[in-house]
């Protein structure tokens, strides 16, 4: 059978999304939001002195505040910037004032 053929037979099975969009859409009205939750002075304390021993080329596991709702997140640390309160962990970066827990791995 020749590629050209082969090719056509495979774009008809590939799969159609009839409803464009519909899946994203469900799962905005799937998500609960819910407000920030306020740390208390022990919580931060110990959020701080977390942050202070992280080193670029750590694990570490973080919850954070992201759109209405706490994420979690796990990944090797590139860049920890104290000044402008920014944490760089694979690509993607994270304010640290929205960080509510985090564990070093």
């Amino acid at each position: 059978m020749p590629i050209r053929v082969r090719a056509q037979r495979a774009q008809m099975f590939q799969s159609f999304d009839s409803l464009r969009g519909f899946r994203e859409i469900i799962k905005q009205t799937e998500r609960i939001i819910v407000p920030k939750r306020e740390l208390s002075n022990d919580d931060l304390e110990l959020l701080d002195r977390t942050v202070h021993q992280v080193q670029p080329g750590m694990v570490i596991k973080v919850i954070y505040y992201d759109k209405g709702q706490y994420v979690q997140f796990k990944g090797k640390v590139a860049k920890l910037d104290l000044e402008s309160k920014k944490i760089q962990i694979v690509k993607k970066t994270l304010d640290l004032n929205d960080i509510v827990e985090m564990d070093i791995e």
